[in-house]
């Protein structure tokens, strides 16, 4: 029954995605995980709140939610409850209806750096219509910047000219003769050093911007094809248990950062042409990673095309990483790494690296397989 009910979903969200865009597929996703025990209270003010549902044909919309379909969508987060021991074996099941069904109705929210988490009212033996007003879909957003026109910039600017013009009229017919009186080369050579002046700040400030110009425009999300250098392994889609019940670590690529480093600066390779044409700017490589730790799917984002190119070349050299491990199995995840040109490396750095789900305060030591499975 379940099989037909998934069956139909997947093709009312493949008709929406064709009319409103390309979403990600549910199994592409990855989802932090919280269970708490009294009523969930969102965080921020900036959110919108979506009833969820089992089964599928979508959600009812929204007007409220319509209205912020174009905005930035930073975080969805599930609320469900359970107050019975026996509602965690169909967990799994209901939470995907749920989302496929959010899915099927507002594919926009699905965006590049949209983070997903399911959150749990683990309350057993609880009052479940107690619970239900806090169920659902919290959608939080970021609503693009108002730019404010100069207008008032422009009228001070206009109010200071005709000032200083008034007072130029003040001046005194003594002030006048005075002036004319003083020799012509002094204001000529005062006019030459202000334009020397002048040039030399104009040219500093030239040789400034070009350190730290960006490239201007929206940004590009594209998905590097990885189906002609990934080699599957059998069993990819098998979770591998520790030898530890509660072992846990994060993924990570070689033996840690240092490798991570050396990855990008040995297969990103720039001319002095080319680092001035990614100065500055900065691409997010973002992987999802099989329960092996072998890349499932890459994409990349920035506005510079250039840099986003040379990142999607290297990514296809790239290794299988360490899987991240949680509650003594191996678990998808997904690797958000900022790059940017690095001057004292001269090379592409990561600057920043999100894992999800976010690894547990103790879960974040790069521990080798061989003392997670206790095998090399």
């Amino acid at each position: 029954m379940r099989s037909i009910k998934s069956f139909v979903t997947i093709c009312l969200f493949v008709s929406c995605t064709s009319i409103f865009g390309q979403a990600p597929a549910y199994d592409d996703l990855v989802f932090d995980e919280d269970e708490i025990k009294t009523p969930y209270k969102p965080i921020g003010k900036s959110f919108e709140v979506l009833k969820s549902k089992k089964g599928t044909g979508g959600l009812p919309k929204v007007a409220t939610v319509d209205a912020i379909k174009k905005a930035e969508i930073t975080d969805i987060i599930l609320v469900f409850s359970e107050t019975n021991e026996d509602a965690s074996i169909t967990r799994e099941d209901d939470n995907r209806e749920r989302w496929e069904n959010l899915m099927v109705t507002y594919p926009e929210f699905f965006q590049f750096n949209t983070n997903y988490k399911n959150i749990c009212q683990c309350v057993i033996g609880g009052d479940g219509e107690a619970l239900k007003p806090t169920q659902g879909f919290y959608i939080y957003y970021k609503l693009a910047p108002k730019v404010e026109t100069p207008v008032a910039v422009a009228k001070e600017e206009k109010a200071e000219v005709k000032e200083v013009a008034k007072v130029e009229k003040k001046e005194t017919k003594e002030n006048k003769e005075l002036k004319e009186s003083k020799k012509v080369e002094e204001p000529v050579k005062e006019k030459k050093e202000v334009v020397k002046e002048v040039k030399k700040e104009e040219k500093t400030e030239e040789k400034e911007e070009d350190m730290t110009a960006t490239t201007d425009g929206p940004k590009e999300t594209s998905s590097i094809d990885l189906s002609a250098v990934q080699k599957k392994k059998p069993g990819n889609n098998k979770p591998r248990k520790a030898k530890n019940p509660k072992a846990c670590r994060p993924p990570f690529y070689g033996t840690g950062e240092e490798d991570l480093n050396i990855f990008f600066k040995d297969n990103i390779v720039l001319s002095k042409k080319q680092r001035r044409q990614v100065k500055g700017d900065v691409s997010i490589l973002k992987l999802s990673l099989n329960f092996d730790g072998s890349i499932k799917k890459a994409m990349v984002n920035g506005a510079n095309v250039a840099l986003n190119d040379f990142v999607s070349l290297a990514v296809k050299s790239m290794d299988s990483w360490n899987p991240a491990v949680k509650g003594g199995f191996t678990v998808k995840s997904e690797v958000k790494i900022t790059l940017k040109y690095d001057k004292s490396a001269k090379s592409i750095k990561p600057q920043e690296v999100v894992i999800t789900p976010r690894p547990a305060p103790k879960c974040t030591e790069f521990k080798s397989d061989s003392e997670i499975f206790g095998t090399d």
